[in-house]
């Protein structure tokens, strides 16, 4: 039966001599001790020699502390994009850029729909309705800037842009959205706001001239006292004029009803079946818009008063129509003023 232990040892036979002899050294390996306990060899001094562990390709990871994720946008340069977001719907459909927190809101803005909101309702009643007076648009104005001031702030987010999106939007760029969706409002603001003005100064001529209105009618009344001169058919308004042609009148001559109404018949007659005429540009228009040009014509310098003067008093138009246009003329005193009336009334009986 062999010798097991010759497995371990090497040994030789030598021929010469009767008895084995051993030739060199115990053949044995490096041992290595479970879990990570070192290794020795039981041919040398068996000193245990420590190795670096590290845990096996089993072993669970450690865990890492939780990261916070990153805003969706961090300005209009950023390439950063947080794992799991779809950035489609923020990329520009012409460039394919990711837009910034500004251009995303106007974007969102500009989809606003259309015959919905108060922007779109501002517009339509600017068209069909262009004739608000001051206090509508006054009311507008204020409606339309505190809802602006209401998005600007956070308190309201209609459109769900801002803090109702459910974006990780950071303060910064909260804000930048905040305020570029408000400011859709402001062309919307600013037009209002010149309409008002307009409105309001248009109101206030139009208040000073129906003021004068009284003081003209007075007038004329007065004249026509003085020399005899009766108003052209019946004495009743209504009785001459349909509420149609009252209602047209008024319109020609930029005079409310109950003003237009309290107008001599003849200046009533003139503005219901104007009488046409040339204009600078060879156009056949109703004389009352030659004579609107001419005042203007007058305050800027390029027609004299007296000029006009003598064009109204040489036409061929009644009395108080006369009268009437003289009055508004501008930089011509009171005491001009009364020096043509004399003359145009007095022109009846041939004075």
């Amino acid at each position: 039966m062999p010798n097991q232990l010759l497995n371990f040892y090497d040994y030789s036979s030598n021929t010469a001599n009767s008895t084995p002899a051993m030739k060199g050294i115990p053949k044995l390996d490096k041992e290595t001790l479970p879990y990570g306990g070192g290794t020795y060899n039981p041919s040398g001094d068996s000193a245990i020699a420590p190795v670096n562990w590290s845990p096996p390709a089993s072993t669970p990871p450690v865990n890492t502390p939780a990261v916070a994720q990153a805003p969706v946008f961090s300005g209009a340069s950023s390439t950063t994009q947080v794992p799991g977001v779809n950035y489609d719907k923020y990329k520009d459909p012409k460039t394919g850029e990711i837009m910034s927190p500004q251009e995303y809101a106007i974007y969102l803005g500009n989809k606003v729909p259309k015959g919905t909101g108060q922007i779109p309702n501002y517009a339509g009643d600017a068209v069909t309705n262009p004739n608000q007076t001051s206090a509508d648009l006054t009311k507008r104005a204020t409606d339309l800037n505190n809802a602006r001031n209401d998005i600007a702030t956070g308190t309201t987010d209609p459109y769900g842009v801002g803090n109702k999106s459910g974006i990780a939007y950071s303060p910064t760029e909260l804000k930048a959205i905040e305020n570029a969706y408000a400011g859709i409002y402001d062309p919307a603001l600013n037009d209002v706001f010149s309409r008002l003005q307009e409105k309001k100064t248009l109101e206030a001529k139009q208040t000073s001239r129906e003021d004068k209105i009284f003081a003209t009618n007075e007038s004329i009344r007065q004249w026509r006292a003085t020399t005899g001169t009766k108003k052209t058919g019946s004495s009743t308004p209504k009785s001459i004029f349909t509420q149609t042609q009252l209602n047209n009148g008024a319109s020609n001559s930029g005079l409310s009803i109950d003003s237009f109404d309290s107008l001599d018949d003849d200046i009533k007659n003139f503005y219901i079946n104007p009488p046409m005429a040339l204009n600078d540009e060879d156009k056949k228009v109703p004389i009352y818009q030659i004579f609107e040009t001419d005042f203007d014509k007058v305050t800027a310098g390029d027609l004299s008063a007296e000029q006009l003067i003598e064009d109204i008093t040489g036409s061929t138009l009644p009395q108080a129509v006369k009268h009437y246009f003289i009055e508004q003329i501008p930089e011509v005193s009171e005491e001009e003023k009364e020096g043509f009336f004399k003359r145009v009334w007095s022109a009846i009986k041939g004075n």
